[in-house]
């Protein structure tokens, strides 16, 4: 069971709401209460740290970060002490599973590739950045590489790994799975991400059917979209902008 301790009505509504969505069963203990037998995992508010209290483990931070290690610890990783592998499939919304060395612990689907790194640091401020072993399959280069520049300061290792065996498995997270299961080349400097020019082109595309046919964001802005400096909405609207004030000089 964990259980959340804190003055703070905020703190503990907002980690109550993320356990819930998270799926985790907790308690809420009063300020000054006894913490109740059973209860292995407390989250508190404070400057971010995990102390190991016997069997019971402390997580101090705030509401995002300590959520996130709560869940982690309570799908199994309870030994902080050992190396963790997380296994990606990259795209656009890349499969996240990630193990200890016996077992796995879970698998989500990440927002964007540079969400994945969302989960490195969590588990970097858990058990450490040189026991955090990055596996990520080696198709899509555009966000493969994203991801990989995301994760670069946050982890030990990274290995490319061949996902060709992946391709008829139904989910992202299956193959995020047995991706991580395996073992590949590791990666020894950080790549730059070069976009194709059918992926450009399929961005321009995107965005002429994003925007109702109002307008076809440049190349330039197209690349910047596909490297993950730009958000679609972003571009989009810098294009329109740019076409407003082109016509106003007229």
């Amino acid at each position: 069971m964990i259980g959340i301790v804190s003055e703070d009505f905020k703190f503990l509504y907002d980690v109550s709401v993320k356990l819930k969505r998270l799926g985790v069963q907790f308690r809420v203990i009063s300020y000054g209460e006894t913490i109740p037998r059973g209860t292995s995992v407390v989250i508190k508010k404070g400057m971010p740290k995990v102390i190991v209290d016997g069997s019971r483990i402390m997580i101090y931070g705030n509401a995002e970060e300590a959520s996130a290690k709560a869940w982690l610890i309570a799908n199994g990783l309870t030994h902080l002490d050992e190396d963790v592998y997380v296994g990606i499939d990259p795209g656009v919304r890349p499969g996240v599973a990630i193990f200890s060395s016996t077992k796995r612990i879970v698998t989500a689907i990440a927002s964007s590739p540079e969400h994945v790194s969302y989960f490195t640091n969590v588990l970097s401020s858990l058990v450490g950045r040189e026991r955090v072993r990055v596996r990520i399959g080696n198709g899509d280069p555009t966000n493969r590489d994203r991801i990989i520049r995301a994760i670069w300061k946050r982890c030990g290792t990274i290995e490319l790994v061949d996902e060709r065996r992946t391709s008829r498995l139904r989910s992202h997270e299956e193959a995020a799975t047995l991706i991580g299961m395996s073992s590949g080349v590791r990666v020894t400097s950080m790549p730059e991400v070069r976009p194709s020019e059918g992926e450009i082109r399929e961005i321009q595309r995107r965005s002429r059917l994003r925007s109702g046919g109002l307008t076809t964001i440049s190349r330039s802005r197209a690349v910047a979209v596909a490297r993950g400096e730009s958000s679609m909405e972003d571009a989009i609207r810098l294009q329109m902008e740019e076409r407003l004030r082109r016509g106003a000089h007229r």
